[in-house]
């Protein structure tokens, strides 16, 4: 369990003279959208430098490496071993390092890992990617029924399946092309199925509405981005990777996102919760972080949730930091995931 102060941004002064100088760089990430998204703009500030890097996603902490030429930069977990370190705000802390570093980092892939993480993109981030918000739903696609049915900023009863968000469609009657009526119609649809069973719900649905346009972006919506690289860190992390740097075809991406948000809205209907105080505890084949988020967000009454699998458990929490809840845990402050170990329940409702 991490004991140690959180700083809210990189190592200083390591990170920029790493990013710039090193003989090679290894970026340990945790498996979370702005991890990877940091990952990748940490990586890119390295490639502008013809510094040599490799960049994995790791559940648990990373070791010091094996070569002393070798700098290690982790992101979005914890390692003494670290030459720099972007543990909290990773996104916007990673942007504000490469620019340091005299790189150009892309701000949608910022603003779009910060959205992933639950965090606030910077003014800084902001300002770069210069984005302008619209009526209606951040979803990836330009294919409505698609982007409802997997999104997973929201669970509503269309959650997981393409056939009833098309019917919730077909009832709403909209236009071929949506005007700003239209677009305000399904927000409003959207936002009053999914706050049916907890209060939380009606603030999380929040993060799907009015969603920032991306022009030049890879998707529809950046709220449809940060969607697609949470789903990635954690089933297809290499392909997330690849993603914000720019390196993959957007088709490929969305089969990915596609396949784990079925899986995770097919987890959360299934989720039995066994409700202690502070805490909400679901057994799972697979603990996957998104189903603790959505779990959490709209299903739960208590603070906190743990999935547990049979290898991983995530938590997913709102006023005490997951990270430090849930032993060994990485990622961020609101969702972490770390080995299952024997008697996790009481741990996690002793720290609680």
């Amino acid at each position: 369990m991490a004991t140690t102060g959180r700083t809210t941004a990189a190592t200083e002064p390591d990170a920029e003279s790493v990013l710039a100088d090193a003989e090679f760089v290894r970026v340990a990430a945790a498996p979370t959208g702005g991890s990877i998204a940091a990952a990748a703009m940490l990586a890119g500030a390295c490639g502008e430098h013809d510094v040599p890097y490799q960049v994995r996603v790791t559940r648990t902490a990373p070791s010091a490496p094996d070569a002393a030429e070798t700098s290690l930069v982790a992101v979005g977990v914890e390692s003494p071993a670290a030459d720099a370190s972007f543990v909290e705000d990773a996104p916007n802390a990673a942007f504000d390092a490469a620019r340091e570093a005299g790189a150009d980092p892309d701000p949608v892939v910022a603003f779009a890992g910060a959205l992933a993480d639950g965090m606030e993109p910077s003014s800084d981030v902001r300002e770069a990617a210069g984005l302008t918000r619209r009526s209606g739903v951040g979803i990836p696609t330009a294919d409505l029924a698609a982007g409802l049915a997997h999104s997973t900023r929201v669970h509503a009863s269309f959650s997981g399946d393409e056939q009833a968000a098309g019917a919730t469609l077909a009832e709403l009657g909209l236009p071929p092309e949506l005007d700003e009526a239209a677009q305000r119609r399904l927000a409003s649809a959207v936002a009053l199925d999914a706050t049916g069973e907890t209060a939380r719900a009606a603030d999380r649905v929040a993060d799907v509405l009015r969603p920032h346009e991306t022009p030049a972006g890879p998707f529809e919506t950046v709220e449809g981005f940060a969607d697609v690289l949470g789903a990635l860190a954690w089933d297809a992390p290499g392909l997330g990777v690849a993603l914000a740097q720019g390196a993959v075809d957007e088709p490929t991406a969305l089969d990915a996102w596609r396949d784990h948000a079925t899986d995770a809205h097919a987890a959360v209907r299934r989720a039995d919760p066994s409700r202690y105080s502070a805490v909400e505890v679901v057994e799972a084949d697979a603990a996957q972080p998104t189903v603790a988020r959505l779990v959490r967000d709209y299903r739960a009454r208590e603070r906190a949730v743990l999935v547990v699998g049979d290898d991983t458990a995530a938590l997913a929490t709102t006023d005490a930091d997951a990270r430090d809840v849930l032993p060994n845990g990485v990622g961020t402050a609101t969702l972490a995931v770390a080995d299952a170990e024997p008697n996790l329940v009481e741990t996690v409702r002793g720290e609680l």
